[in-house]
């Protein structure tokens, strides 16, 4: 007869003493060093996505065709024919201009502005959007009044050319550094809490033993 009392209704029962517990279940393995590079690379990828779309979508207001001054003189220019250009002047200084197609000889027709565009560019001073036009063949002669500043031809920005590309700059960058931060914080986790990774042992094996071989 035991001389220990029961254990009450619906306790588990203690293990009689002499009796090992069970062994604690194996940790898994650390995860692979190359998973925070990984999500330090999602994280890298997403702030030059991010720079490059910034960019791109800024094209259409820092790139520049041609500069003509405002002398009377006719000017010979080429431009890109990728789309629509813009003629950009001072807004305190605004010149008259004309602007012939070299190839058909004919006087290019503008088109207002939609919307207001105003750029800086460096010495040169501020810049406004005057007026919308297409370059044709791209060959132009343009000839401005010497009643202003010089003007400026550029391509002419898109409005949902811009818009999505601002989207883009700013979605593409979160979704990305958001995945690496993601990818940090679960191997972190994993890596704190596994067991550490052991060398792989070499394949025995089962051969005759190096040397001569047997006669």
């Amino acid at each position: 007869m035991s001389q220990y009392p029961p254990p009450p209704y619906g306790a588990p029962a203690s293990p009689p003493y002499g009796v090992p517990l069970p062994p604690p279940p194996p940790r898994r393995p650390r995860p692979s060093g190359w998973w925070f590079v990984v999500g330090g690379g999602l994280i890298l990828a997403g702030i030059a996505i991010g720079i490059g779309l910034f960019v791109w979508t800024l094209k259409g207001f820092l790139e520049t065709d041609a500069t003509v001054p405002a002398d009377g003189r006719q000017h010979a220019v080429s431009v890109g024919t990728d789309g629509d250009r813009m003629l950009w002047v001072h807004p305190f200084d605004r010149a008259d201009c004309t602007i012939a197609d070299r190839a058909t000889g004919q006087e290019v027709t503008y088109s207002p502005v939609t919307g207001s565009f105003t750029r800086s560019s460096g010495s040169s001073g501020e810049w406004v959007a005057d007026r919308r036009f297409d370059p044709g063949s791209g060959d132009l002669m343009v000839m401005c009044t010497p009643k202003g500043g010089p003007v400026e031809i550029g391509p002419a920005p898109e409005i949902g050319t811009f818009v999505g590309g601002i989207f883009a700059t700013i979605l593409a960058p979160v979704l990305l550094g958001a995945a690496g931060l993601i990818v940090l914080i679960v191997t972190g986790v994993k890596f704190a809490n596994g067991a550490p990774r052991r060398p792989q042992q070499p394949t025995p094996s089962y051969g005759p033993p190096p040397g001569n071989p047997p006669r």
